[in-house]
């Protein structure tokens, strides 16, 4: 049985302000339709939410998505024709990711401020994260003092400048 090569791909995502709306349905759309075509999502993460230039099927804004993700060669036209029979997808563009490293890819992610911010937009309030202690100020070694910062002159604008003593 022949194997088919697999490639990492980087897809950005283009979305319409109601897909932005429901941010967890949109990323979960996003996940499924890449896995249905046996692919691994590397990195996900929310590049930007802008107005575009002009308007795309009566849209004013959009949310752009990055996605990097590793799939079988012979898939790839499938994920690139689930995307453009979305309704939630505006616009989209795959191209290989031969110019990054996995560990480049996996450093973009961001798949948790997509959570985050899911929830946020739906009105779930996640639990806070705890609190780190605050650090102590070092302390300061015996017999030493406490030394306050002086406050600097302003000079006026019409001043000269000083040189620095010739020599220095």
């Amino acid at each position: 049985m022949r194997t088919v090569p697999r490639m990492n791909y980087e897809a950005m995502i283009l979305l319409g302000q109601s897909a932005a709306v429901d941010l967890a349905g949109t990323v979960g759309f996003i996940k499924d339709t890449i896995a249905r075509y046996q692919g691994e999502i590397i990195s996900l993460k929310k590049w930007a939410d802008r107005p575009l230039c002009f308007p795309i099927q009566k849209q004013k804004r959009g949310l752009y998505i990055l996605c990097y993700f590793s799939a079988p060669t012979s898939q790839l036209g499938d994920i690139d024709r689930a995307f453009n029979l979305s309704d939630q997808v505006l616009r989209q563009l795959i191209i290989k990711a031969d110019h990054l490293s996995i560990e480049e890819m996996q450093a973009a992610d961001a798949q948790l401020d997509l959570t985050i911010e899911a929830n946020l937009r739906a009105g779930v309030v996640a639990p806070a994260a705890p609190v780190a202690a605050a650090q102590p100020a070092p302390a300061q070694p015996a017999g030493a003092q406490a030394v306050a910062p002086q406050p600097v002159a302003a000079q006026p604008a019409d001043a000269p400048a000083v040189a620095a003593p010739a020599g220095v």
